[in-house]
């Protein structure tokens, strides 16, 4: 298989999108706040933080629920529905500001002072019908210094002036910020965070099986593989859960690159050889395992017989 083909299949496989229980609850409540926004508009908003560790598949949820939500309500020239904004470690109030002006297509959106920012800011959500914004990085804002603070304290002010309801995003670091801070917590609804799955509780076994079943079937229903590669049976996934220490985008992280590997080698299906060797390949250098969990059955060192 040459590379263009391999390149074609890869792109099939990152157009998989696994509806994964945590993630489907997170886009319920989405929606909820985009409802209830839209029940209580002009009065006070309501937030929702989501944290979970780097690599959770945090950031292809939410894609997913604006891919669906723009396919409900469209953006257009006078409506822009949702808002997704990403802070940087230097993140101020004013560019914050300037950011969420871009969004709508300010072609002065720098210019003016951080007060008169602001004031076009919540004239863009209103003008513009936006029902939802998206803080993702949150976790740069939990430090005591007082550019943070300012931008914490706009985006709780959207949400006092009944502008817009917001979703929170970022790592675990990003707790203290709301644990610390009452007046933000006290405007937020329910979290929805993504835990990292334990092997000991059924329930999240059934969740890593269920996930990496549905990507098999998928890897086949598109045509990337003839053949079922057996991800849920339990050795894998011990193996799998070890690697990505619970943390599902890392397992979808891992398959990619076993994918590619055993195209490579024409391979019908992914074998624990190309997951042994993903491992050795990505996760190893990565630093999220010291040790190839894969490689514990010599047996399973080499590709079936006629694969490669």
């Amino acid at each position: 298989m040459n590379s263009q083909q391999i390149a074609s299949k890869v792109a099939l496989f990152k157009q998989i999108y696994i509806p994964y229980p945590p993630h489907t609850a997170f886009h319920e409540q989405c929606e909820y706040l985009v409802q209830l926004g839209r029940a209580t508009r002009g009065e006070p908003q309501n937030g929702m933080r989501a944290l979970a560790e780097s690599g959770s598949g945090k950031t292809a949820a939410v894609k997913a629920f604006i891919r669906q939500f723009l396919r409900k309500t469209p953006r257009t020239a006078d409506c822009v529905p949702i808002v997704f904004i990403t802070l940087d470690q230097t993140a101020t109030s004013k560019q914050l500001m300037t950011s969420i002006l871009e969004h709508f297509g300010d072609r002065y959106s720098s210019r003016g002072t951080e007060q008169s920012l602001k004031m076009r800011v919540k004239a863009c959500f209103e003008r513009f019908h936006t029902d939802l914004l998206f803080i993702d990085e949150v976790q740069h804002l939990n430090y005591r210094r007082s550019e943070r603070s300012d931008v914490t304290d706009g985006l709780k002010r959207l949400l006092d002036d009944g502008v817009v309801p917001i979703v929170f995003l970022g790592t675990e670091e990003a707790n203290d910020l709301f644990t610390r801070n009452v007046q933000l917590s006290s405007r937020l609804i329910s979290p929805c965070d993504f835990k990292t799955l334990d092997l000991r509780l059924p329930e999240d076994r059934a969740l890593l099986a269920g996930y990496v079943a549905l990507i098999d079937q998928a890897m086949v229903e598109k045509g990337i593989f003839q053949d079922l590669s057996d991800l849920d049976d339990p050795s894998v996934l011990v193996c799998l859960h070890a690697i990505s220490k619970g943390v599902i985008g890392r397992v979808s992280r891992l398959l990619l690159i076993a994918l590619q590997i055993a195209l490579k080698r024409g391979a019908t299906r992914i074998e624990r050889y190309d997951l042994a060797l993903a491992v050795d390949q990505w996760a190893l250098p990565s630093g999220l395992t010291a040790t190839n969990p894969f490689l514990r059955d010599p047996s399973d060192l080499s590709p079936r017989k006629g694969a490669a």
